[in-house]
């Protein structure tokens, strides 16, 4: 059964808090921490994907720079010494590349085989006109033992250094001969080259 309520009868009173006291809030009421929360909203930082478009840029230049340092031929002459062929049965002495001290300097490097051999008159003979011009021609024989080296550098009937380890190649990366550099008394390299040259090539890549 219900409960009856009598006719008349005042309800009681409801008590309130006592004074100084806060009046609880709402059960569903938010804080004021939750409203600022709900107001200010802090927009999150999007991290980028992948590296800076500088920092892929710098990376493709700083491996040109090493690939073209790496790759790049040498702009000297090795400080090699070798036998020097002067006349049959004489011993040999020594040389090198360097010892040109004329206003241009030009070194060529043959082998041994047959076209090598064939070749022989027609580059003496531009080195000797070479030589009233100014250039100093350096043969050197080389891709084969010290013995045949030195057998083939008797047709060219003048001083020819004899580089039977390919120290001159190794050093400067040739990988077939002949071979063909115009280069100053200093050493630095002006012009080089697996084609045959010319005598104007060779005068025009000395500055003569």
């Amino acid at each position: 059964m219900g409960t009856l309520s009598t006719p008349g009868v005042p309800k009681p009173p409801v008590p309130l808090p006592p004074e100084g006291e806060a009046e609880p809030a709402p059960l569903d009421a938010a804080s004021p921490s939750t409203q600022t929360s709900r107001r200010i909203r802090i927009p999150e930082k999007k991290m980028p994907l992948g590296p800076k478009l500088s920092t892929i840029f710098g990376s493709i230049v700083a491996v040109a720079v090493l690939a073209w340092i790496v790759l790049s031929p040498p702009q000297r002459l090795p400080v090699v010494t070798l036998p020097k062929y002067v006349a049959f049965e004489a011993n040999f002495e020594q040389g090198s590349p360097l010892d040109c001290r004329a206003k241009g300097c030009l070194l060529v490097i043959l082998g041994t085989d047959a076209k090598a051999q064939g070749a022989i008159p027609s580059v003496v003979e531009m080195a000797r006109s070479l030589e009233e011009r100014g250039v100093e021609t350096t043969f050197v024989v080389a891709g084969d033992v010290l013995k045949e080296c030195a057998r083939v550098a008797r047709a060219y009937r003048r001083p020819v250094l004899l580089d039977p380890d390919g120290q001159i190649q190794k050093a400067l990366g040739i990988e077939r001969l002949p071979y063909w550099i115009v280069h100053e008394s200093t050493g630095k390299i002006l012009h080089r080259t697996s084609e045959s040259m010319t005598e104007g090539q060779v005068l025009r890549e000395a500055g003569l």
